[in-house]
């Protein structure tokens, strides 16, 4: 058992290591726990022949409780599904908010990134929303951008602040740079211009708007692009930009 465990928080370790998407991660975590539930089957086999009926019916449980889980993980980060018997959304539904500590340390390290950083003004070309609408509806198919079911809960169809995974910002002189988005970094376009004098530190290019439901009543608005780079602090005073919409 000892040796199991050492292998499998090995496994943890390069798994962590690798800085793999949580969509991709989580599926690697539910493949490899198949490699406990199958020595608790060994063992479950062990007590049925000594005849041990009280651990039997305990070790039992343990197996039925993780094939359980695997049958939903399968589903959800593999089929992208959720059953109907998935007792995990009894959690969701009567436990407080800050219940789940992992989101709220995310939304913690998200908060502490934006205090830094400033909107920065792009002169997007007239015909922009379009490449980015065809961009974004491909990225969704391809389940690079993670969405929300709207039938189920109410916000915006893609989550605020998700980041736009195929951009670049090229340099063309001193003050001036070209803003490019993709499908992919094979097939760049140029969807805007940046001007500013002070070096350009890049944050992150975030996707805003979309389809939204509130109060059970689904709406749209245009998707547009949020740039957002480091804060140019000077003599004490930062100053902040709004984007052209």
């Amino acid at each position: 058992m000892t040796i199991l465990l050492d292998v499998i928080n090995g496994l943890n370790k390069f798994l962590g290591f690798l800085d793999i998407s949580p969509k991709y991660s989580n599926r690697a975590y539910t493949l490899l726990s198949i490699i406990p539930t199958v020595y608790i089957l060994r063992i479950v086999y062990g007590l049925w022949l000594n005849q041990n009926y009280i651990q039997l019916v305990i070790y039992s449980l343990v197996f039925i409780g993780l094939v359980y889980f695997i049958v939903l993980n399968f589903f959800y980060y593999f089929l992208d599904k959720n059953l109907k018997g998935d007792i995990t959304q009894l959690f969701v539904k009567y436990l407080p908010d800050d219940a789940f500590n992992i989101q709220n340390e995310e939304s913690k390290k998200k908060k502490k990134v934006f205090e830094q950083a400033a909107e920065v003004p792009v002169d997007f070309n007239e015909d922009y929303q379009l490449i980015l609408v065809e961009n974004i509806q491909a990225l969704i198919e391809g389940q690079e951008i993670t969405t929300r079911d709207l039938t189920k809960q109410e916000g915006f169809l893609i989550e605020e602040n998700t980041l736009y995974p195929y951009y670049y910002v090229k340099q063309i002189d001193a003050g001036t740079y070209q803003l490019q988005i993709g499908k992919n970094y094979r097939e760049l376009e140029t969807i805007g211009t940046i001007r500013q004098t002070e070096p350009l530190r890049p944050i992150g290019l975030f996707i805003v708007g979309g389809d939204f439901v509130k109060e059970g009543v689904r709406y749209h608005e245009p998707y547009r692009l949020k740039f957002l780079a480091k804060k140019e602090e000077a003599t004490g005073v930062t100053r902040t930009r709004r984007s052209k919409k």
